[in-house]
């Protein structure tokens, strides 16, 4: 026996139930994160959803004429994908069934805020808030994956309820008089 002594997101020790998350599901789920930061931050923006700093008092005829200085135009950026925008909504609800100090935490290093400025902010050590960023990022995969096993056991249960009105769908040409 290696190790006997598990420790569960809360840091409670358990012997069963708990599933052990592989590393690399771990920076993956990471990388989902920045993406969905990303994502956010390219999604298009109009006047009312602007933050604050953003809105300008100025007619918007004036705004957008021709004479308006070149150099304080920028570039669009691309807009995201109909995928990425559905993977955003996927862990945004995600992101709701955690606890905030966990949520704050995640979305804090998506954004990319470093991790001396995090210590600072919530007086923690650094592997303390490391320990707990690799514990939110386990909580949202057992989150996702939970999510993932009770879609699948409502598509089995619905295609075992309803195999007649899938049949007679599929089947529809064939009618008999």
């Amino acid at each position: 026996m290696v190790n006997s002594h598990k420790i569960s997101i809360k840091g409670a020790p358990v012997t069963k139930g708990l599933t052990f998350i592989d590393v690399d599901e771990l920076r993956s789920m990471a990388t989902r994160l920045v993406r969905a930061v990303d994502t956010l931050g390219r999604l298009p923006r109009t006047a009312g959803t602007r933050p604050a700093g953003a809105r300008s008092a100025w007619p918007e005829m004036i705004r957008d004429s021709r004479f308006a200085i070149e150099a304080t135009r920028r570039i669009a950026r691309a807009r995201p994908s109909p995928s990425a925008i559905d993977d955003l909504d996927r862990l945004a609800m995600l992101m709701w069934e955690l606890p905030s100090h966990q949520r704050q935490l995640l979305w804090a290093r998506a954004c990319g805020v470093r991790w001396t400025e995090l210590c600072r902010l919530h007086r923690r050590s650094r592997t303390t808030l490391n320990r707990d960023h690799r514990r939110a990022l386990g909580a949202i995969i057992m989150l996702e994956n939970a999510q993932a096993r009770q879609e699948s056991a409502l598509q089995m249960a619905q295609n075992r309820i309803f195999p007649i009105m899938h049949c007679r769908a599929n089947h529809s040409h064939l009618r008999y008089i």
